[in-house]
Parts: structure tokens; sequence; C-alpha cells
């Protein structure tokens, strides 16, 4: 046994896995890009999460894919978000020369006012330079992190980008780049309709002997894991190489203290609130690339989980947005709709029932409650709500079994968002496709926390009344200015009466609740 002070934790959390030998899988996505090298595709796109390895595998092209004729740069975008193309491209042009290890004295690197002067002196002059020094050897570019430019931080926008790119590859034959993006389907659609015809990998989750590996080899020296061991953590990642670092990290730091090296289910268990801690940055990313009420929908599914198996509910378990639905939070069509986008994303399984990875649907119970995710709703910026239709819907108050804080009948937030579309991918508006999503009274949530599913289910059919309303108000506006006049106090008259029941409902509830208690 290895003394314990030059134990090294083996596993990587927070960098690109640069070493062939700590890198596990990926064949199928390596042959891939070999095959179409081969057969000449000067452009190939590979997507996935962010997360998910796409830049571990950008690292060990150039160690696994053995080609002739074949000379490789790696290229980090983020690094560059803030450039404008014409400095962007001054530092690729130092990096190329870095890393063929061409002399400098060899190659004239253009500058970014130069660049900016002669729009055509990188993709001719310079590669011409680059071409001479690898004699018949061809370039090939990999660009990472190609989503992460957008229009307001950069001086082009990404169409612009990407056609400029097109141009530089078609005008030279020895030129060949393969682009590593997030999954955004709406910068992967314009990469498409740019670059057509182009083959396309998907990195996705691990497959189970690439779990082992990656598991059991790092430490092979030192860490045995039973195999129940293997199978819970296949369990908390669902096949997830970040997530799967981040338990073995916190598996082997605890080991190394206890000095106890046999790993089993129990130990694994264990690690979780630590696994936590060590990946939050992780999580904290997977997080934030949802919409706000993507988030909602999310912390929704991940509750409904904890709940369903806590009452043994079936149907909760199979349909947990019931737990939303009849509380006019969001309409059944929007509910369905963000839980489609989640299912697209890989953040839920195939059926949208679950979310896709345990490790983080306990770290959404931690860190975002769905009580919190619903006051988020009332700090979406008011200068991008639409206020020429309004539909308030009232939502009925949030339980103490979820919130854990008193509530606050006096705020009253409207809010209000166009197009579904926009929100979840953020793609441009369009006034043709228009889905209106609103809330009232921010702090209230739905009753089935405190109660079980059925009261959920009879609610349900308060969904179909915005309908109804719009259809009533319409009548009464024909009527003219003073019946509306009287609707509105009567309304308004009802809504204070019906408040201040709740009020009085709830205030008895948590009265009875602290009884119990």
């Amino acid at each position: 046994m290895i003394p314990l002070p030059s134990q090294r934790n083996p596993y990587i959390i927070g960098r690109p896995i640069s070493e062939p030998e700590l890198f596990f899988g990926r064949q199928e996505e390596l042959s891939f890009i070999e095959e179409n090298l081969k057969r000449g595709e000067k452009v190939i796109l590979v997507h996935g999460q962010r997360r998910i390895g796409k830049s571990s595998l950008l690292q060990n092209i150039p160690k696994f894919v053995q080609l002739d004729k074949f000379a490789f740069v790696t290229f980090d975008l983020e690094h560059y978000r803030q450039e404008k193309i014409e400095y962007l491209l001054e530092s690729l042009a130092e990096t190329v020369i870095e890393q063929l290890e061409i002399a400098p004295n060899k190659v004239t690197i253009p500058r970014g006012q130069q660049i900016q002067e002669q729009k055509d002196i990188f993709s001719n002059k310079f590669l011409n330079q680059i071409y001479e020094n690898l004699k018949a050897t061809n370039l090939v570019l990999l660009l990472d992190e190609f989503d992460a430019f957008n229009d307001t931080n950069i001086g082009a926008t990404l169409e612009s980008l990407f056609k400029q790119l097109k141009n530089t590859v078609a005008q030279n034959k020895r030129l060949f780049v393969i682009i590593f993006a997030g999954r955004k389907s709406a910068d992967l659609s314009n990469l498409i309709e740019i670059f057509q015809d182009v083959p396309i990998a998907e990195v996705g989750l691990l497959d189970d002997e690439s779990i082992k590996q990656l598991i059991v080899k790092p430490a092979a020296a030192s860490l045995k894991y039973e195999p129940k061991a293997i199978q819970a953590i296949l369990d908390l990642s669902a096949g997830h190489p970040y997530f799967i670092q981040v338990l073995c990290f916190a598996i082997f730091s605890r080991a190394r203290e206890l000095e106890k090296w046999q790993v089993t289910e129990e130990d694994v268990e264990i690690i979780v609130d630590r696994a936590i801690e060590v990946g939050e940055a992780g999580f904290a990313w997977y997080w934030d690339a949802l919409s706000v009420l993507e988030k909602v929908v999310f912390s929704t599914i991940a509750e409904a989980q904890k709940i369903a198996a806590k009452k043994k509910d079936q149907e909760l378990k199979e349909n947990p947005l019931l737990l939303l639905q009849g509380s006019d939070v969001l309409s059944r069509y929007v509910l369905e709709k963000l839980a489609g986008e989640l299912t697209y994303k890989g953040f839920l399984n195939e059926q949208g029932n679950r979310v896709r990875i345990e490790l983080v649907r306990r770290w959404i119970l931690q860190r975002h409650p769905l009580w919190e995710e619903i006051k988020e709703l009332e700090k979406l910026n008011q200068q991008e709500i639409d206020t020429t239709n309004k539909t308030p819907h009232q939502i009925p108050p949030i339980s103490k079994e979820v919130r854990n804080e008193p509530l606050n009948p006096k705020q009253n937030t409207l809010i209000q968002s166009q197009d579904l579309n926009h929100q979840v991918r953020n793609e441009p508006l369009n006034p043709k496709q228009s889905t209106l999503i609103q809330s009232q009274d921010l702090n209230y949530h739905p009753p089935s926390f405190n109660h079980d599913v059925s009261s959920v289910k009879t609610a349900k059919n308060k969904i179909y009344l915005t309908k109804r309303e719009i259809w009533l108000v319409a009548g009464i506006i024909l009527l003219g200015v003073a019946a509306i006049a009287s609707f509105m106090i009567i309304i308004y008259s009802a809504k204070q009466s019906d408040r201040q029941e709740r009020s009085q409902n709830l205030e008895s509830t948590v009265i009875s609740s602290n009884v119990e208690s």
C-alpha cells in the first residue's frame, strides 16, 4: 500500500481530462470523427451538454485519432468571448504557430488591426504560410465552446461568425474544422442552416463499460469497489462523467481520511452530501443553463418524486406535473411544453417524469426548493413583459410543508411572458406564435403539498377557467365602460372576501400543524 501522505486523489473535476490514461470511453465518437476526416468532410459538428465531456474528447482527439497528414490545433473560444472577431483570429493565429511548433520568424502573425483592414489576410496570407511549413499535411482546427458567443458580447452576430468560418473553410482545401458546441437548439439550428449536410455527433452519457472503467481504473492501485458500490454510483450519476468524477472524488477523499480502501454501497450513500459540496460549481452551471420557467418545472418534478415516494402515490409518480397543474402558476399547455424542452435537453428521463440524474435531483431539493423557484418568477425583467394583454390567475397559498416560512398575502405581482420558445430557447420572438404565461400573487403556491394528490386532481379543471374568463370579459366590454366598472367592483369584492377566507383557513392550518408538531 502506498503511504498515506503520497495518496493523491486521481479523480479529476473542474478541468478537461487531457491525460489519455485517464480518458475512458468515447470510442464511438472518436471513430465517427476519424471516418469523416478520411472521407474529406471539411466541417464536423459535435454537440452536447456542458460538463458532459466534450472538452475532454477534444483534448484527446490528437492522441487517439491516428491519421497520416492531419495536424490538430485546439482552441477554446470561451476564453475570447469578449473579443471582436479580428482579435480572436489574431489569438488563433498565435495558437496555431505555438501548437504546431513553427518558428515565429517563419510566419508573420496577422494583428487585429490588419485583419480589420484586410478581411482576407487570415484565410489567405496567414494560412498559406502555415501550409508551406506543414508541407503535405492538412490542418484541423478543434474549436471548443463555439456557442460561447452571442451578439451582445462580440462585435458580430453568431450568424456572421458562422458564415466567415464557412467562407474560410471553402477557400482552403487543406483546412478542416471540428466545431464543439453546447446543446442550445437555436445555435445548432443556425449552424446546421449555414453548414448544410455536415456530419453531426452528440456526446451523451457513458455506456456501462466506460462507467466501470472511469470508476475503477484511476484508483485501481488503492481503492477496491464492490459491485453494489459501482451500481450505486451508476444510479446516482446516470452515467454522466462529471458526476461520476464528483462522487468518486468524494469517495477517495473519505477513504484516505479513514484509511478504509474497500468501497461499499453504504460508503457511496454516506458521501452524497460531500459530493454535492465538491461539485457545487458544476451543479450551479447545470442549473443556470435553464430559464426561470424551466427551473420551476424542473424543481416541481424533483419535489414530486420525493412526495410520491413518501406517500407511495403512483399517479403522482407517473405525472409529477399534477403538483402544479391545479395551481394556475402555469397552464397545462405551458407545463407540458416546458417538460418537453427539459426532456429534449436531457435533463429529464425519456418519459419526462423523473430528473434524469439522481444526484442532481438531490442537489435541487437542497439548494432550490420549489417555493423559492416560484418566487423567482417575481424577478423576471419587467422591461421584457408585454403588458398589452393581461389575464391574471389566482394562485392558492403555498404550504408550510414545503415553504417553511411566513406567507405575505400583500405581495401581488403580475408577471407575463410572451412566446414560450423565446423564454426557453432564447430565440427571437415570433408574433405568430405567442404563448401567454402569467401568474399573480407569486407568494402563493398550490395546496397539493399539504394534501394528498386527490386535491390536486379536483383542482385541474381550474385550468380551463382562463378561456371562459376571456370570453366573459369580451362580452362585458361590449356593454360599455359603465358595465366594466361594475364588473370589476364585483370581482374585487369577491376576491377580497375569498382572500380573507383563505387567510383564515391558512391560519387554522398553520395552528393545527404547529399543534400536531
